[in-house]
């Protein structure tokens, strides 16, 4: 996966040193694409390379980066605020910067995990970074990407995630259940419209196989981390709880029942028309909290 860096601007703030880089990577679904990055580190007790968290927005891009063109979500955005306080440097992506997609369009949606792996390998490079320590976080659509980075976990032929947080994704799809050296966190509202049940199957056979898989489910909570959730009119890949995709790197798909799979008929058996709305938030800084403590508890020395 190569990265071109196009351009860079470094911003400095009483807290932070911010910069926002363009990249060109290349993406399965629409070739070289370009995106925009904001990565921010703590200026305060700095000592050596730093740890990195690279997040990825979901479907909506529903916040702003205060004095950046990189437009994320309020997961990331919130992920940012909270994680520069407590010692890790973090990389925004906007996976829509070149296509300008809306939250209805998810058949145009990019392979986010290819843009995740193409940064991650970029700023391995980078001095100010420890490659050891690079973890990755997604919201929805972004948390989906997060189990797809399990497809190949290196980023670099020496490197590979130091753990994995998918918060809200759908779980109706996800790779084969293996041993796999990188631990993951899963976070789900316990009344989302993606409901708990193919999350907690994935995160039992992950188990099962000798990973360290985790999943946190918050009762009360919608697909927004909120208590004041509706079922709505929309698309979402939502339609097979019980009987997930498993995809396996070579390509080949089935459900968990053994029946054949693909694309097509993923689509036909789980995309549905029943979605969610709501956006208190009552819980998202607690799934936050979960996101870097989990995180913290996996860095290396």
């Amino acid at each position: 996966m190569r990265a071109l860096l196009l351009f860079f601007i470094i911003l400095y703030t009483p807290t932070a040193l911010a910069e926002t880089l363009k990249l060109e990577i290349e993406e399965r679904k629409f070739g070289k694409s370009e995106i925009l990055v904001e990565i921010v580190l703590p200026s305060e007790n700095v000592n050596g390379k730093l740890p990195l968290i690279i997040t990825q927005h979901g479907s909506t891009l529903d916040a702003k980066i205060k004095g950046s063109k990189v437009r994320t979500d309020e997961h990331s955005k919130r992920l940012l605020q909270t994680a520069v306080k407590r010692g890790f440097a973090v990389a925004v992506i906007d996976a829509f910067y070149t296509h300008d997609i809306k939250p209805n369009q998810k058949h145009r949606q990019p392979w986010a995990a290819d843009y995740a792996k193409g940064l991650a390998a970029f700023l391995s490079k980078d001095s100010r970074f420890d490659p050891h320590n690079f973890f990755f976080s997604g919201f929805s659509y972004g948390g989906g990407h997060a189990h797809y980075l399990f497809e190949d976990l290196k980023f670099t032929s020496e490197h590979s995630w130091a753990a994995i947080v998918a918060a809200e994704p759908s779980c109706n799809a996800f790779f084969e259940a293996k041993k796999y050296t990188t631990p993951v966190l899963t976070i789900k509202g316990g009344e989302s419209h993606y409901e708990p049940r193919p999350c907690e199957i994935l995160t039992t056979l992950y188990q099962d196989k000798g990973t360290d898989a985790t999943l946190i489910v918050y009762p009360r909570s919608n697909h927004h981390f909120s208590h004041n959730g509706k079922i709505t009119k929309g698309p979402a890949f939502n339609g097979c709880p019980d009987n997930p995709v498993i995809m396996q790197a070579n390509g080949t798909w089935t459900f968990l029942n053994g029946d054949e799979a693909n694309r097509k008929i993923a689509g036909k058996r789980c995309m549905t028309k029943t979605s969610g709305s709501g956006k208190s938030r009552e819980d998202l800084d607690l799934a936050i909290d979960a996101t870097l403590k989990f995180f913290k508890e996996k860095i290396k020395n």
